[in-house]
C-alpha cells in the first residue's frame, strides 16, 4: 500500500501513455474502416441516368412564316366564266362553235411561210466611146408593199464605183457583151457573180398564208408590208412581222401582240416592246 501511495502519480501517468499508445495504434484500424464504409456507402448508391427532353417540332410554325413569301392571287382567268363568258359564233353552213371573246387568234392558222428575195441581175451594159463601160444592174424587192415596188430597179454604174448597196469590181467576156459580172454587196461585204441567165438572189423576208376555219376566210401571200390587215371574227390584225416558221400579229383594238406557230398547238400573247 505504501507503494502506491508514493507512486499513484507514475502509476497514473503509465496507465493513460499506455491508452494513448493503444488509441495511436488503434487509430489506422478505424480511418481505414470509414474509408471502406465510404466507398461501400458510394458503390451502393444507384445512379439513374434520365434522357433529355425531346427537340420541339416548329414545322407547323415554320410552313406558317413562310406563307407570307408565296402571295394568294385571285385568278378570274379561265376556266371561270364569271368574267370570262363563252361567245358561241355560227359558222356560214349553220354549225354554232363555242369562240370565246379574245380567243379568236387561237383558232387562227398559219399553213404556210414562203421566201421573198432581193434579186440582183446584169440587165444590160452601156458601151460609150470616150467613157467608162457602164453595166445596168436591176434590184427587185419581192418584200414591197405593192406590185410596181417589186419590179426590178436598174441602175447604171461603172467599174469600182459604189451605189445602192453594191460595187462593180469585175467583168467577165467581151465589153460589150459580158459574160458575167462580179458585185461586192457593201451591207455584208460579200461578192457575188451574176448574168443575164443567172441572177444572185437572198431571203429579205417572208409571205404567209393563214386561214380562219370558223368563218371560212383564208388569206393568202400576206406580207408584212400589206397596208391593209386581216379581220376576221370582229377584230383586226396588223402583220408586224414574219418569219420562217411563225407570224407576229398587231390586235388593233388593244396593241396586243400575238405569236403564230406554222403548226401551233397554242397561241400566247407576245411580249410588249
Amino acid at each position: 500500500m505504501q507503494f502506491l501511495k508514493k507512486n499513484y502519480e507514475k502509476i497514473l501517468l503509465a496507465v493513460v501513455v499506455l491508452a494513448a499508445l493503444g488509441v495511436v495504434a488503434f487509430l489506422p484500424i478505424i480511418v481505414s474502416q470509414q474509408k471502406q464504409k465510404l466507398v461501400d456507402l458510394e458503390n451502393g448508391v444507384t445512379r439513374k441516368f434520365t434522357k433529355g427532353e425531346p427537340p420541339v417540332d416548329l414545322s407547323a410554325d415554320d410552313t406558317l412564316l413562310k406563307r407570307p413569301e408565296s402571295p394568294v392571287t385571285l385568278n378570274l382567268a379561265t376556266p371561270h366564266k364569271i368574267f370570262n363568258p363563252v361567245r358561241w359564233q355560227m359558222k356560214p353552213g349553220g354549225q354554232i362553235i363555242p369562240n370565246p371573246a379574245g380567243k379568236e387568234v387561237e383558232v387562227l392558222q398559219l399553213t404556210n411561210t414562203s421566201p421573198l428575195y432581193e434579186i440582183y441581175s446584169l440587165v444590160s451594159v452601156s458601151v460609150t466611146a470616150g467613157l467608162p463601160t457602164h453595166y445596168g444592174i436591176g434590184i427587185a424587192h419581192e418584200t414591197g408593199a405593192t406590185p410596181s415596188q417589186r419590179l426590178p430597179k436598174v441602175t447604171y454604174v461603172a467599174m469600182n464605183q459604189t451605189t445602192n448597196n453594191f460595187t462593180v469590181v469585175a467583168a467577165e467576156g467581151p465589153e460589150e457583151e459580158p459574160t458575167s459580172v462580179t458585185l461586192l454587196l457593201s451591207d455584208t461585204h460579200q461578192r457575188v457573180t451574176i448574168s443575164k441567165e443567172k441572177p444572185y438572189k437572198r431571203v429579205e423576208g417572208y409571205m404567209a398564208d393563214l386561214v380562219y376555219p370558223p368563218e371560212n376566210k383564208v388569206f393568202l401571200n400576206r406580207r408584212r408590208t400589206d397596208a391593209s390587215p386581216i379581220c376576221f371574227a370582229g377584230e383586226c390584225y396588223k402583220i408586224v412581222d414574219i418569219e420562217e416558221s411563225q407570224v407576229v400579229l398587231l390586235q388593233q383594238s388593244n396593241q396586243k401582240q400575238w405569236i403564230k406557230e406554222l403548226n401551233p398547238k397554242n397561241s400566247a400573247p407576245a411580249s410588249q416592246p
